[in-house]
């Protein structure tokens, strides 16, 4: 990514699917390859400056940790995740 000592970075994922995050990174010139898989919630690591007004608001806290609490579900065996 090339982040240097004072970039603002962000994490950018899908509340949806992995399939629309693929999508989205996409159309914003990321490869799927480049998707962090190794959190809780699959991510692309961004640069703000890198997509100043292609990026939304942001979510607080507590929409973050139901975001992952619901992938985990779908991730869980026996569901259609």
């Amino acid at each position: 990514m090339g982040a240097e000592k004072g970039d603002r970075l962000c994490h950018v994922y899908s509340d949806a699917s992995r399939e629309e995050l693929v999508a989205w990174g996409r159309e914003h010139g990321l490869r799927p390859g480049w998707i962090d898989d190794g959190h809780d919630l699959p991510h692309f690591d961004v640069r703000v400056d890198d997509f100043e007004g292609e990026l939304g608001e942001g979510v607080e806290r507590a929409e973050l940790v139901a975001d992952i609490r619901a992938w985990r579900r779908r991730k869980e065996p026996g569901t259609d995740g």
